[in-house]
């Protein structure tokens, strides 16, 4: 079921999917940025939106204790209430965030490609100072976020084509490191 909230409908999608039965989160309990669940708890930590679309990265204690990483992606139906349209997760197992990299990297998950484009993840520094993270879509679409705790969120209101270059750069506006991303 839609929500006006579109924090709720993430909620209410992730808990289904993550949650055993016995822990599911009652529907419209929202509690501003946080919901507790039993010793288990959902952060939304960073958000971007565009008109009628949203895409947050949400955070969840799993049953081991370890966190998963969800860049999540909403959209407004055309009663302006909010559907749950995609996620891509990553979970940290023992700490390590996706591919273990000896240089910088952006670890990204995301979707709606070409035209509903959203991704975000983990920046692994490696001590290069990593302040900014640069897409550039194949149709030369580019979009920019600062790493913020070590996360980049992106959403584009153009059209975003494969293959996605990531540039990673210091403070200085150094590039640091380029890779490819969402391929």
């Amino acid at each position: 079921m839609a929500h006006q909230d579109p924090k709720q409908e993430i909620i209410n999608r992730l808990t289904r999917l993550l949650l055993p039965r016995t822990n599911k989160v009652p529907a419209g309990n929202l509690n501003e940025s946080e919901q507790e669940t039993k010793n288990k708890t959902l952060r939304f930590v960073k958000e971007r939106s565009l008109p009628g679309r949203k895409a947050y990265i949400a955070v969840f204690e799993n049953e081991q204790g370890h966190e998963v990483y969800f860049t999540c992606y909403v959209e407004q139906d055309a009663k302006e209430l909010w559907q749950f349209r995609g996620a891509a997760g990553d979970g940290i197992m023992g700490g390590t965030p996706g591919p273990i990299m000896e240089q910088a990297w952006a670890n990204l998950g995301g979707g709606g490609m070409p035209d509903h484009f959203y991704a975000g993840g983990l920046v692994a520094d490696h001590d290069r100072h990593i302040v900014r993270v640069r897409l550039i879509s194949k149709n030369g679409t580019t979009v920019e976020d600062q790493v913020e705790s070590g996360m980049v969120l992106f959403i584009s209101a153009q059209r975003v084509d494969l293959p996605i270059q990531a540039e990673l750069y210091d403070a200085t506006g150094t590039l640091i490191y380029s890779h490819k991303v969402l391929s």
